[in-house]
């Protein structure tokens, strides 16, 4: 059986599994996502009711049970809890949900595990929120095969003075401006350039990256969406 001492990772949810235990769903640093049991022992109760939560960067001792299965046997903070006020942790309650809903189990990303990382290093230091998860979704895009392609559509290079559709499968097709869901050139060109400067070019991507995930998550429901709607309605 693999066993890993000293695993990067953090912990994206846990939920109480059978009596002093908990299933815990990880992200580390080389082998992606994994589901895992931790085992709460007397002696380690105590300390890791505070350790097992998220936004926690963790180094951890695991080994590999039957199946897919890990046992968490030992874990030590590499530093604080990241400090996220509401309303800003609704977006690092999304990015766990995006993890835990879309990366395979077992699958190394380290691209996006650093992405993760200076995600909540941004969403703790109070930087744009918006442009911060814009960010991250297109790296989980791109990591899991789904990266949109920016410079081209169905008649070649995408022209700022052109207007586009976008489809799932084909990508961008030019169309009128007066369609429905019609996106300008400009701000496709802007997003090929990471040009974010015009509010424009990031409704643009928001919309885009939303498309694409909503696609994957195949009508699975985010909480962190849930969450932020009744936030707004009670301010």
């Amino acid at each position: 059986m693999l066993s890993l001492d000293g695993e990067p990772g953090f912990i994206l949810h846990t939920r109480p599994y059978k009596e002093h235990s908990l299933l815990v769903e990880l992200f580390t640093l080389n082998y992606g996502r994994l589901s895992a049991v931790a085992r709460l022992s007397n002696k380690v109760a105590s300390r890791s009711a505070g350790i097992y939560q998220p936004l926690i960067p963790l180094k951890m001792t695991l080994k590999q049970s039957r199946g897919s299965l890990w046992t968490l046997s030992d874990a030590f903070m590499q530093r604080g809890a990241y400090k996220i006020e509401v309303p800003t942790l609704f977006c690092a309650i999304y990015v766990n949900e995006l993890i835990y809903n879309l990366v395979k189990t077992h699958e190394s990303m380290p691209k996006l595990f650093a992405q993760y990382l200076k995600t909540l290093e941004d969403l703790e230091a109070g930087k744009d929120s918006s442009l911060t998860l814009r960010t991250f979704e297109t790296t989980l895009l791109e990591n899991l095969g789904y990266g949109i392609d920016f410079s081209q559509s169905d008649k070649g290079e995408i022209k700022d003075d052109l207007c586009y559709h976008f489809d799932l499968n084909s990508g961008f097709l030019l169309s009128s401006a007066s369609e429905d869901y019609s996106y300008r050139g400009y701000d496709l060109i802007n997003i090929r350039h990471n040009d974010m400067r015009a509010k424009s070019t990031r409704d643009v991507l928001k919309k885009l990256n939303k498309c694409v995930i909503d696609s994957l998550l195949e009508g699975r429901k985010l909480k962190s969406r849930e969450l932020y709607a009744q936030f707004l309605m009670v301010k």
